[in-house]
């Protein structure tokens, strides 16, 4: 016995249950799988399925659209319909035109009609759950490989998906966020009152569009509570819960002060709170630290020993093998907290070393040590204490929030405001507030009344 397979929409009346339209959308062949590419429908056969549905689905809605006008705005007379205004809309995988009712005054003298469409009706044609799959795209990767991305989800090319259009989308809700982020946590987005926070900020350099430089520094801080960071292994951790302030504005700091400040509130920074906080040496990311002083109790600053790692690797081929061994036991006072003895011994070996390029090295050591000498702390009673002072058993939030958007290809190059926009999406991405906060900065970019 042969079958088909119908797929109908039917419009009922709730009353009485009876139906008053009955649309097939397609009819289906049933015939045995040979292979598993015939179990189901195929990619684009779903997407098509799902067109067909959202077609009927709009031509019923559209009728009961609300002009917006009980009577002529100009004149005040009685309106009467004329007709239909085809209108886009463009849903999260497909494209259509809606037919929207049209109106003119009755009053033969004054002309007035209307042209509804989605947009007038709306503020826009695009459903925001497209808009939010455009924005996650546009801030994990390029503005053409989110189009190519989204493209292969909807199976087709679609126009409202173009790279340019993703970029404006991007950069409208990354601005909306910019702002947010610049206002005080409500009390209900804040923790309960923290004893100790750890703040980790670090900077990362991206490529520049002016032609008179190379780059602008971008600065990223994420702040959470010891309790919430929980180790995978010996050298790499992750962390439950964090907020993360990212900024790539060029205003003396005001900006990343202000996001750090407010995303260590909703960690639950107090009066009372304890925080230890890790740089990378720099003095722009010391001086966002310690504009926290005022809002906690106390402040232990510490210079990143996986950073201080990195600049004894760096320098390794500045000194002769026999000389590697010096280097070696210079990091391991300083390991064990002797600072100023491991600043001898460095000064030492920099007198050995008469290669020019070589000793500019070692110079560059000793400058960054002796510079930072107050935050040198004694790692190894803090490592057996299970004391936080190196960043490396957490995630890399320069290398996940910064380098792995902007710095992707050699190619790619940036304006402080469209990198700073980006960074305010994959910051709140990161800080695990996406599905909390999208659909309001979203609407709002679309000039949508939530």
């Amino acid at each position: 016995m042969e079958y088909k397979l119908r797929v109908v929409v039917e419009k009922v009346l709730v009353s009485t249950q009876e139906v008053v339209k009955r649309d097939t959308l397609k009819t289906y062949d049933v015939k045995p799988p040979e292979s598993i590419l015939e179990l189901g429908l195929r990619h684009e056969e779903q997407i098509a399925l799902l067109g067909k549905v959202q077609d009927v689905i709009l031509a019923v809605q559209a009728k009961l659209i609300d002009p917006g006008h009980d009577v002529c705005p100009r004149c005040g007379d009685k309106l009467k319909k004329k007709g239909f205004t085809p209108s886009n809309f463009h849903a999260v995988f497909t494209d259509h035109k809606v037919s929207i009712q049209k109106h003119q005054c009755h009053n033969p003298e004054c002309h007035w009609q209307s042209a509804p469409t989605t947009t007038s009706v709306f503020g826009t044609s695009i459903h925001p759950d497209l808009a939010k799959l455009q924005c996650e795209q546009g801030a994990l990767y390029s503005y053409r490989e989110a189009q190519t991305n989204l493209e292969k989800v909807t199976v087709h090319r679609r126009r409202v998906n173009n790279h340019n259009h993703i970029r404006q989308i991007t950069d409208n809700v990354g601005a909306v966020l910019a702002e947010e982020n610049l206002k005080p946590p409500a009390q209900k987005d804040c923790a309960p009152p923290a004893k100790e926070l750890i703040v980790q900020v670090d900077g990362g350099h991206i490529a520049t569009k002016e032609k008179t430089k190379r780059s602008f520094e971008a600065l990223s801080a994420v702040i959470y509570r010891p309790e919430g960071l929980r180790t995978i292994d010996q050298h790499h951790g992750e962390i439950a819960s964090k907020s993360c302030a990212l900024s790539a504005q060029d205003d003396d700091l005001a900006t990343i002060k202000t996001f750090v400040l407010h995303a260590a509130r909703k960690q639950g920074l107090a009066q009372d709170t304890e925080v230890t906080a890790l740089a990378d040496g720099a003095n722009n990311c010391w001086s966002v630290i310690w504009s926290l002083a005022s809002h906690c109790k106390q402040i232990t600053g510490i210079l990143d020993w996986f950073h201080i790692g990195k600049k004894f690797q760096n320098v390794r081929s500045a000194v002769e093998d026999g000389d590697k061994e010096t280097l070696e036991r210079v990091k391991w006072t300083l390991w064990h907290g002797r600072p100023d003895e491991a600043l001898a011994k460095l000064h030492m070996l920099m007198t050995n070393v008469t290669d020019a390029k070589k000793r500019s090295k070692l110079e560059g050591l000793y400058d960054y040590l002796e510079r930072n000498k107050a935050y040198l702390v004694h790692y190894e009673e803090r490592d057996k204490a299970h004391k936080t002072y190196t960043s490396q058993v957490a995630e890399s939030h320069i290398e996940s929030i910064i380098n792995a958007r902007h710095n992707k290809s050699g190619k790619m190059q940036w304006t402080r405001a469209g990198a700073h926009k980006v960074l305010q999406i994959r910051g709140v991405i990161t800080s695990n507030e996406w599905e909390d906060r999208w659909q309001v900065a979203v609407l709002s970019a679309l000039k949508v009344a939530a």
